[in-house]
């Protein structure tokens, strides 16, 4: 996979090609290595924000070449995108914050983005193992493991008919039956209402608007006055300018003084940052009055029929008129209504329940076979005499997502009962299960690549070594990469990449390089003695590397 990075945290430009196989990421502690799985998971369909631009005035570019099978050409079609067995994903977030995400240079939507990414490519992480520990994460990986994405999406369609059904049941019967006057005066306010073309939120946008044409004025001189003091010959911008040109003849005299330069640089940049701002402010302000009236005259209206209804936002009063509708159907036919749509309910109850029971079913068909591989390939990794079991009970109503409850118990002691793994797991056997579970899962996913961002934490020694030799095994049937400390992973790998920083035009970067042999064996010489390197240090790596 190559993957592209520009303008992105502490990386200016970055491209970096992921060989198949087995590939390691090491480097020194805030050396910029979670940057690179960050901004996978932004290709990934992750939220963005601005802050992450390393400058604030460009926009990110974030981009992968991924390897799709034959199969995922279906959704591609569906979805109207060009299919290329190699396909480009590419991420661009904007200086305002604004992100834009391409399929093959077609614009998508982050959840199709998501789609398409997630198939191809898993991230395992430290938070992931610590999330395990959650009855809910563990039931998406036993659902995982036993294949049940299209059983879950046919129970979710009776799912949600049941509920909705329930909901206009308990709805009815808050309507009872109503006179002739009540219906009249009813349908009276259902008009009023249904006139009034309700929208959600429009008051609070209705208010802010209102709120800057009456201070239209005031807030362009301001605004201007405000700009001029900044933008003028002899302004506030130019005069930190000139600061940061005095400063920066000094910048290499001293540490202080240099941090000194990149503080009032960080001025200058945020203060044309706000002479942007403003100009677009001022240039957007409505000053018309006819404008104030119109807000005017459409908020002491929503005002009237908060008052009258007695509610207190419009979001009410269109779940209002919507309970005024139902009250006026249901009065006219109130127990031929209640009595049918119990009858449905009924009917959409057996259909959950067999749909709930065939997804129990599927979960239970894997427990066993998941509860043997988990204790083999945990024996595998150092732990003697672990039990593990795959718990499924049947809770008391129906839940999105069945009827089971699935809690994995865990014993890493001969002789000790298992319990819920947040009780008994270190941080060394959450890392242990966690590789465990992906490796598990990795067989049945069709994943062309797997990302382990530093899951081997709380471990060392000959755990860590057992530990590669699992992600190496993983590595023959697809690509697998490791963000590690660990130098008894970093010397199984067959390629190894080290993330530094440094620093240039008053600027800290984070860059990657390939390491070739001598590199590695001067890196994984730090990783087992620290900074300095000695001559143990050095023949130790040697070692590590030919075993």
């Amino acid at each position: 996979n190559t993957l592209l990075i520009k303008n992105f945290a502490l990386i200016k430009s970055l491209e970096v090609d992921f060989e198949k196989g087995f590939t390691v990421v090491s480097g020194e502690t805030g050396s910029g290595k979670s940057i690179m799985i960050d901004a996978i998971s932004l290709l990934m369909g992750k939220r963005s924000d601005r802050g992450s631009l390393y400058d604030k005035e460009k926009k990110c570019i974030l981009e992968i070449e991924i390897e799709l099978s034959d199969d995922k050409e279906i959704y591609f079609q569906k979805n109207n995108l060009d299919f290329d067995n190699k396909t480009i994903i590419r991420r661009e977030i904007s200086y305002s914050g604004k992100s834009r995400s391409f399929i093959n240079d077609t614009p998508v939507s982050l959840s199709m983005l998501n789609d398409v990414v997630s198939s191809t490519i898993e991230i395992y992480s430290q938070n992931q193992s610590i999330s395990l520990k959650s009855e809910e994460k563990q039931l998406k990986l036993l659902d995982n493991l036993a294949d049940s994405k299209g059983l879950i999406k046919n129970y979710k369609v009776v799912y949600n008919k049941y509920n909705k059904l329930k909901n206009e049941i308990e709805n009815i019967k808050k309507g009872n039956k109503l006179s002739d006057s009540e219906l009249e005066f009813l349908n009276f306010q259902i008009e009023e209402l249904f006139q009034s073309k309700l929208k959600e939120g429009e008051k609070e946008e209705l208010e802010s608007q209102f709120i800057v044409l009456e201070n239209s004025s005031n807030i362009i001189e301001k605004l201007s006055n405000s700009f001029q003091l900044l933008s003028e010959e002899n302004g506030v911008i130019t005069k930190v300018s000139q600061i940061e040109n005095e400063l920066q003849k000094l910048s290499d005299l001293s540490e202080r003084l240099n941090d000194l330069v990149d503080r009032v640089s960080s001025v200058r940049i945020e203060l044309s940052d706000i002479e942007s701002e403003m100009n677009i402010l001022s240039e957007s302000v409505d000053n018309n009055p006819e404008s104030l009236m119109i807000v005017s005259n459409r908020l002491d209206h929503l005002n009237s029929l908060l008052v009258k209804h007695r509610k207190s936002t419009v979001y009410e009063l269109i779940l209002l008129l919507e309970e005024m509708n139902l009250k006026v159907q249901s009065s006219s036919d109130f127990e031929k209504i209640i009595d049918k749509k119990n009858k449905e309910l009924k009917l959409c109850e057996k259909e959950l329940q067999i749909h709930s029971d065939v997804l129990t079913k599927n979960r239970k068909s894997v427990a066993s076979s998941f509860k043997s591989n988990v204790e083999f390939h945990l024996q595998k990794l150092g732990i003697k005499s672990p039990v593990f079991n795959v718990e499924i009970t049947e809770l008391s109503s129906f839940t999105s997502l069945g009827k089971d409850r699935v809690q994995f118990l865990f014993s890493a002691n001969k002789g000790n009962e298992p319990l819920e793994i947040h009780k008994v797991a270190s941080g060394g056997e959450l890392s242990r299960l966690m590789l465990c579970f992906s490796y598990l899962l990795s067989e049945f996913n069709n994943l062309s690549s797997l990302i382990f961002d530093e899951i081997d934490t709380g471990v060392s020694g000959e755990i860590a070594d057992l530990m590669s030799e699992m992600m190496k095994s993983m590595s023959e049937k697809r690509q697998v990469l490791s963000v590690t400390h660990l130098p008894q992973i970093a010397s199984k790998a067959d390629f190894h990449f080290r993330v530094f920083k440094s620093e240039s035009n008053d600027r800290t970067t984070s860059e990657i390089v390939k390491l070739n042999m001598e590199g590695r064996i001067e890196e994984i010489a730090k990783m087992l003695s620290g900074k300095k390197i000695t001559k143990t240090s050095i023949s130790n790596a040697k070692e590590l590397l030919n075993q």
